[in-house]
């Protein structure tokens, strides 16, 4: 029961894993990644020059030690020929401390290497100067680690011999009672165990935990991915799993790797051959060889002869496809310039005809044109007599109005001047003359009446106006009033009466006030003082 639990967990785990990055995406970083491949190499090659700078020449011997080891733990998936040389150096210098315990230390360190490498007689002739009785307390659980690795390879690459996992697995119960719970490394031998027990769900499960016990972008995180990827029994999985654990490898400068081999190997089963052939080509044959171990070129070349086959026969099929299409696009070229030569023998006809309607033309549309602006200036003629007549109207009926207005206003004060005549009240008559209101009264009376007349023919007359002049040179009317001085003399510009003495006559003013209101205001004006006038005639 608690193992169908188990089982549930990760499939819903790998369902949502798969839908939160896809598979395309996945493959994208990765490729992106790999293009980047040198930066990331670049960083360790940093980490590993900031440790060569602390060998100064001032260190001791048990200080180079250290410093030597760090940078063989660099190198340890990044170059086997740099890792080696440091480790052998490292055997040198424990040998003069006379140091049992690094001289142990250095041997099972490089015996590890040569496993890595896939030089394994090397391994076992390091590990064969050592019993168990002579492993110094301090290196004892290194030394069941590295035996336990090297007869764990043994047996998975050699022809099966039973001594390599019986020995592989003592070793692995010895570490087990030796490892501290909960920890990656001990996780990762539960999953041996489990592997080696044929119980591949359990050997996922532990795969699982030691992937959460590791970090992202660590070496770690590549081999835990690494074998979760080989307990799947869905192709799509296995790619997504060997996809992130080659991420991570290309993201530690790894060279050393088996994740990118077996992805370019399952998309070629897949049958994404270009990138299959891409990975395989340009970056694990030559990681390979850049790393210089033995086991990794064999395991690349089980595949890459066929896959460089179908590469080629890809690539064949792509040009006679290529071929094929040349060979259409030159027909349709062909039939393309036959279909050119045809249009531009129809176009020169076209043309031909063209000119010929154009010019039988011409004269249609020169005399259209001397219609359309005989027509314009008509239309704007009678848009000028409308307004005219609109501005007759309105005056006509002012005038009558105050015409008629008078004429009763005569007739009374008449009727009245006779009464106080036949009476003999002429005393009378005078105090009543001289009580009548002032002549500036009538003159107020008639601007009013002007003001309120022009301002229903154009009520926006004031705000154009003053749109015409200078930023702060505005004519704004007081109070009650309507117009100012000034903007009734331009009220009858635009009425038409340009004459100074006219407009000084029907406004009551001097012919040089009439004359200084103009010149002032055209003085600030916005644009052309000469056209001031015309541009307000214009409004509208």
């Amino acid at each position: 029961m608690k193992r169908f639990f188990v089982i549930t967990a990760l499939m819903v785990l790998g369902t949502g894993l798969r839908a939160a990055d896809g598979t395309d995406r996945l493959l994208h970083r990765l490729d992106e990644a790999l293009a980047m491949k040198e930066t990331y190499a670049s960083y360790l090659e940093q980490r590993v020059g900031m440790l060569r700078q602390m060998l100064d020449g001032r260190n001791t011997l048990a200080q180079t030690y250290e410093i030597d080891k760090r940078i063989a733990e660099e190198y340890s998936s990044y170059s086997m020929d740099s890792t080696v040389a440091y480790l052998e150096w490292n055997r040198i210098v424990a040998r003069e401390l006379g140091d049992p315990v690094r001289q142990a230390e250095a041997d099972f360190l490089l015996a590890q290497q040569w496993g890595v490498g896939g030089n394994y007689s090397e391994a076992l002739d390091l590990l064969a100067g050592y019993r168990l009785e002579t492993v110094p307390p301090e290196m004892e659980f290194l030394y069941y680690e590295v035996s336990n690795y090297i007869y764990g390879e043994l047996s998975a690459y050699s022809s099966g011999n039973p001594q390599y996992w019986q020995k592989r697995d003592m070793y692995r119960v010895a570490m087990l009672r030796m490892m501290e719970e909960g920890t990656y490394e001990w996780y990762d031998q539960q999953r041996a165990q489990a592997e080696a027990d044929r119980d591949r769900e359990g050997a996922l499960s532990w795969a699982l935990k030691a992937l959460e016990a590791t970090t992202p972008r660590s070496r770690q995180y590549a081999r835990a991915a690494f074998f979760v990827s080989t307990y799947q029994t869905d192709d799509e999985q296995e790619l997504v799993w060997l996809a992130r654990s080659a991420l991570a490898d290309v993201m530690c400068g790894t060279r050393d790797y088996a994740s990118l081999n077996d992805l370019a190997a399952l998309l070629y089963r897949r049958g994404d051959i270009d990138r299959a052939f891409r990975y395989a080509a340009d970056h694990c044959m030559p990681d390979a060889l850049f790393f210089n171990g033995r086991l990794r070129p064999w395991q690349i070349a089980q595949f890459f002869p066929s896959l460089e086959q179908a590469y080629a026969a890809k690539s064949a099929r792509s040009t006679r496809v290529l071929r094929l299409m040349v060979g259409l696009a030159l027909l349709l070229l062909g039939a393309l310039a036959a279909l050119v030569w045809f249009l531009f023998h129809r176009q020169a006809l076209l043309v031909r005809t063209r000119k010929e309607l154009e010019a039988s033309t011409v004269s249609v549309g020169r005399r259209n044109q001397e219609l359309l602006d005989m027509n314009a200036r008509l239309t704007a003629l009678n848009g000028e007599l409308q307004e005219a007549n609109k501005v007759r109207q309105e005056y006509i009926a002012l005038f009558l109005q105050n015409l008629s207005g008078n004429i009763s206003t005569t007739r009374q004060y008449k009727n009245h001047v006779l009464k106080y005549i036949r009476r003999g009240n002429d005393k009378y008559l005078v105090e009543e003359i001289e009580a009548l209101p002032p002549l500036e009264h009538d003159i107020q009376e008639f601007n009013k009446m002007f003001d309120e007349t022009f301002a229903g023919l154009y009520p926006d007359f004031v705000e154009k106006f003053n749109a015409l002049l200078a930023d702060g040179e505005a004519i704004v009317p007081k109070g009650e009033d309507i117009l100012t001085p000034e903007l009734r003399v331009f009220a009858l510009i635009k009425l038409g009466i340009s004459e100074s003495s006219k407009i000084a006559s029907l406004l009551h003013y001097s012919t040089t006030t009439v004359y200084n209101y103009r010149s002032k205001t055209k003085s600030k004006a916005r644009g052309d003082r000469d056209l001031f006038e015309d541009a307000v005639r214009a409004i509208e």
